[in-house]
């Protein structure tokens, strides 16, 4: 027997809850627009600070081998007035401690006496448990082998007045089969380091939970210091963390997933044209999709829910197909963003298949997500059809009475057509997988379990072989989507050369008391910017005027800010600014400290 899986959402995976249409709550009514897991980029942008407000669990590290070979620790950051916690129900697989209390003393597992973080262990893999770990992600033969993830008990923690703060979901550790390679990795920076498939961000504070959470964050941050050091060739940035982070009392607990979309320029589809490409310094980057971790978020349903927020769904509600952001369940969308898969009988009825495609799984793009993703033309998408009953009334029934039937030619008289169309639009698509290393580096583990779940997702399906159905698994997306478009995961090992803005001096006169220097600024950036300054370091010498910047000087270092006139440089472009100043010793050559845009 396996160990018991922590519970899902109610409405966001596992059999039930994947069919239904919400994240949150009941099914929406027809009248309610609202969506946990769509946020809009000014929502993705905001960040901020709900410190003692919520709480969150690691195992450190998040994966370890499966032979009992490496040790992982749990800790426990509680919100502030919790005073205990304790492990409860260790799974078959586990070996650790006998004491399965959580300490905050310095001893045994615990780092630091008094820092308000719990601990337990070490545990280990059983080497030889009594029943053997699955050998496939969640059990499923279709998603990649010897890598496994389990809940290794639930939390039980008490604050001062005895009152109970529970987790909504348990914490998880990661298997990795011995057999599986060490993935190499290469230094980016001093905080991003890659894989062939994973960009690590190292020492970082989980911004892709507090995404989800609603609890604050800078993903954007994140992003504009990756874009850095990789190209800029990635359409979907897929974040996750090794850490899980909760808000007590707070629905976005149950949300496994997030998306938003960075840039959306193409029409027809019910939402505006936006472009927030340069708060996330890249021209490219379409979205960014926050996994909750794990086997929580790391499931090919879930996954290719969020991508498909990019593009569908968005129908207006008062047509009686959505909730606005995902297809009601009663409909006939057969969507990994709602509906089920209706069987036309020939005779002007409908069976309803249950079992086959729709939020639970599907092994291929509904034909409206695949038109509003401008693959095919609008005579292939047939009407969209709800009915009144149940949600599981007429399963492998005639379905007896259609509430409302809608057709691609009224939704293109609402939203209009979908542009551009299936002659232009794109079809060609990398994604970035990135890890947020709670804190930390990642273990060479840790990276080779994420690295292979990220390359796996666009392994080809070899031809002759069905389509996976992507649900509660993880297996490849390729043949879901079909239709000529192509997906990648690889992380480039070429420069970035994203550019910068510089300064370079030149003395353009020189005597015995004094100089006079010109200073050429150029953006090298992606995008243009609007102001410029730049750090002068003069040495041995004295300003005694200066020309085009508004200079300030404290000791031997002059900050050079640009004027309302040349602070305004497209990309590429440069203008100049210029100083003299008197020779106070021999070493009185300019040197520039830095130049960055403001």
């Amino acid at each position: 027997m396996l160990p018991a899986r922590a519970p899902r959402a109610l409405l966001c995976a596992g059999a039930l809850g994947a069919l239904l249409g919400g994240c949150v709550g009941e099914p929406a009514p027809l009248e309610s627009p609202g969506s946990a897991d769509v946020l809009s980029a000014e929502q993705a942008l905001v960040a901020g600070d709900l410190a003692g407000q919520e709480h969150a669990w690691e195992t450190i590290p998040s994966v370890v081998r499966s032979d009992g070979s490496e040790e992982f620790v749990l800790e426990v950051d509680p919100v502030d007035d919790v005073v205990s916690v304790e492990l409860t129900g260790l799974p078959i697989y586990l070996q650790g401690p006998g004491d399965l209390t959580l300490r905050d003393d310095g001893l045994g597992a615990d780092r630091v006496a008094g820092d308000g973080i719990f601990s337990v262990g070490p545990f280990r893999f059983d080497p030889a448990p009594p029943i053997s770990i699955p050998a496939h992600y969640e059990s499923n033969p279709d998603s990649p082998s010897g890598l496994y993830a389990l809940e290794i008990g639930e939390l039980v923690m008490s604050k001062a007045t005895g009152e109970r703060v529970d987790f909504i979901v348990h914490p998880q550790i990661g298997a990795l089969h011995p057999s599986v390679p060490v993935a190499s990795r290469r230094d980016l920076s001093p905080r991003y380091r890659a894989a062939s498939h994973l960009i690590e961000v190292r020492d970082a504070r989980s911004d892709s939970q507090r995404l989800l959470r609603g609890a604050g964050g800078d993903v954007a941050a994140l992003l504009r210091d990756m874009y850095e050091v990789v190209p800029d060739v990635f359409d979907f940035a897929v974040l996750s963390s090794t850490a899980h982070i909760e808000r007590p009392g707070n629905s976005s607990n149950f949300v496994t997933g997030v998306h938003s979309a960075v840039k959306i320029d193409y029409t027809g589809i019910g939402r505006d044209p936006v472009d927030y490409s340069e708060s996330y310094y890249s021209r490219r980057l379409m979205a960014v999709t926050a996994l909750d971790n794990l086997r929580r978020g790391w499931i090919s349903n879930n996954f290719v829910h969020e991508l498909l927020h990019q593009w569908s769904a968005f129908l207006p509600f008062d047509l009686g197909m959505t909730d606005g952001f995902h297809y009601l369940p009663t409909t006939s969308a057969a969507s990994l963003l709602g509906g089920m898969t209706w069987v036309d009988d020939g005779t002007g009825t409908f069976t309803l298949d249950c079992n086959s495609n729709g939020r639970g799984g599907a092994s291929t793009a509904s034909p409206l997500d695949l038109y509003m993703m401008g693959l095919i033309p609008a005579s292939m998408v047939p009407p969209l059809r709800r009915h009144g009953g149940g949600l599981f009334d007429y399963c492998d029934l005639e379905i007896p009475s259609i509430e409302a039937t809608v057709t691609i030619e009224q939704i293109q008289a609402r939203l209009g057509v979908r542009t551009p169309g299936p002659e232009a639009a794109q079809r060609d698509f990398h994604i970035a997988f990135i890890l947020e290393a709670h804190g930390r580096d990642l273990t060479d583990s840790e990276l080779t379990f994420f690295n292979t779940l990220a390359e796996f997702a666009t392994r080809p399906v070899p031809a002759g072989q069905p389509a996976p159905r992507l649900e509660s698994n993880w297996a490849p997306i390729t043949r879901y989507f079909g239709n000529g478009t192509t997906w990648r995961t690889d992380i480039p090992d070429v420069p970035a050369n994203p550019g910068a803005v510089t300064a370079n001096i030149t003395v353009n006169s020189s005597w015995d008391t004094g100089y006079c220097a010109d200073v050429a600024v150029t953006n090298g950036r992606r995008f243009d910017i609007g102001a410029w300054e730049v750090v002068i370091d003069l040495r041995q010498s004295s300003v005694i005027s200066s020309w085009s910047a508004d200079v300030d000087v404290v000791g031997s270092e002059m900050t050079a800010a640009s004027l309302p006139h040349n602070g305004q440089l497209d990309p590429g472009a440069s203008t100049s600014f210029g100083f003299c100043a008197n020779k106070t010793g021999a070493a009185w050559q300019p040197q520039v400290v830095s130049a960055a845009h403001r």
